[in-house]
């Protein structure tokens, strides 16, 4: 997640954790009968609730707050959901004369088919993805579970290598993970 979208959840997050804390600690003083908190509410004049629906402003203020409530939720959405993806990176080589540059997605893709053809390797999966301003190459490799960690290792270290050389000075990263796959007829459940 980018540092927007995660500043702006904190935030909302905060919020609400603020305004639920006050509405609770409000409400468990009330029931332990703390006299502050009950000199405050009993200055509320309680008739104002009866009489503020039938005021002329009562649905304005009731449908300024949904559609405010939406705007924040789907804003919320957008941010949350737009895609992570990472711009081309430059290679170095490049100057004044011109500019050389690479899709991380294509590196991540020739990374994860070359890894695909392995013996050990089931299937794989790629993405380049801006991760809190970290640019990442995410492979996820897939094995039969059979397949030991020890053998893998030296697969996974080897594409590292060959990211590393693609991109020799540049602040992208690779990210492999290895998920072994459950054996078909296994019953067994992990708790």
């Amino acid at each position: 997640m980018n540092a927007l979208p995660a500043g702006l959840n904190r935030v909302v997050a905060f919020l609400v954790a603020v305004a639920m804390i006050v509405v609770g600690a409000a409400a468990i003083a009330w029931e332990l009968k703390v006299t502050w908190v009950r000199d405050r509410i009993a200055d509320i004049d309680a008739s104002w609730f009866d009489r503020a629906p039938d005021a002329g402003w009562w649905v304005y203020v009731l449908a300024g707050i949904a559609v405010g409530g939406i705007v924040i939720g789907f804003f919320l959405l957008s941010v949350n959901a737009r895609p992570r993806k990472i711009g081309d990176v430059e290679l170095p080589g490049s100057d004044s004369s011109g500019t050389l540059a690479v899709s991380p997605g294509k590196i991540a893709n020739a990374v994860a088919d070359d890894l695909a053809h392995h013996r050990l390797v089931s299937s794989t999966r790629s993405k380049a993805v801006d991760d809190r301003k970290r640019k990442l190459l995410e492979i996820t490799v897939i094995a039969d579970p059979t397949t030991s960690f020890d053998d893998l290792l030296p697969v996974v270290e080897n594409a590292q290598r060959q990211i590393r050389g693609a991109l020799p000075g540049s602040d992208l990263r690779a990210r492999i993970l290895i998920h072994l796959e459950k054996s078909k007829g296994s019953t067994q459940r992990v708790s």
